[in-house]
């Protein structure tokens, strides 16, 4: 039910951009594209952070790094691939000790 919401959600905002684009188009009017641009700008940072949040996802080493990579040099699409590769390949951190199953001794009479 809750990925039912989330999809209907989605798809009623989806339904707003296109119609208020349309609108505007149709009456020329940059006020009524002001969401549009908002969306538009939205799904740009995430796009262009999406080296730093995979890094963050996939728990690297190096993730600091990564993220002064994308920031300083993401503007330049080469800067942007070279972080997207970094955090898509980079070493994944060890996960800690895992907690072993306790020794199992013989109950004696069994």
């Amino acid at each position: 039910m809750n990925n039912l919401l989330r999809v209907i959600l989605i798809g009623g905002l989806v339904a707003c951009a296109i119609v208020v684009a349309a609108l505007g188009l149709v009456r020329h009017d940059a006020d009524l594209m002001a969401p549009v641009n908002l969306v538009l700008f939205v799904v740009g940072i995430l796009v262009y952070f999406l080296p730093t949040g995979l890094a963050m996802y996939r728990d690297c080493k190096a993730t600091v790094w990564i993220a002064v990579v994308n920031v300083l040099l993401g503007w330049t699409i080469f800067g942007w691939f070279i972080a997207l590769g970094w955090s898509a390949s980079g070493k994944t951190r060890e996960p800690g000790h895992p907690i072993g199953t306790p020794p199992t001794h013989p109950v004696p009479g069994h």
